[in-house]
């Protein structure tokens, strides 16, 4: 037996917005622990629907957008050290 994939169903569903909101919480979470140590908010999230190659995968990212949040992580390895505490 063989199994035909449906690429274009597989596409869809990574665009449901139940799994958008999973991941966007995930990458909220770590972005607000990581927040957490500093003494204004200077990490950030983003979300996206990648390139249809052939699925369409959804990513979520968090992101260092000022100076103090990019010494914190440089020295702390923030970032990692909120995802690898994540649950998802």
């Amino acid at each position: 037996m063989k199994i035909k994939w449906n690429k274009n169903a597989l596409y869809e569903v990574r665009r449901l917005p139940t799994v958008v909101k999973a991941l966007d919480g995930v990458a909220e979470r770590i972005a607000d622990r990581a927040n957490e140590q500093l003494d204004e908010t200077g990490y950030f999230t983003g979300s996206r629907q990648g390139a249809r190659r052939p699925y369409g995968r959804w990513a979520a990212s968090v992101v260092t957008g000022t100076g103090e949040a990019m010494r914190d992580d440089a020295k702390n390895n923030t970032l990692l050290r909120e995802l690898n505490g994540s649950k998802f």
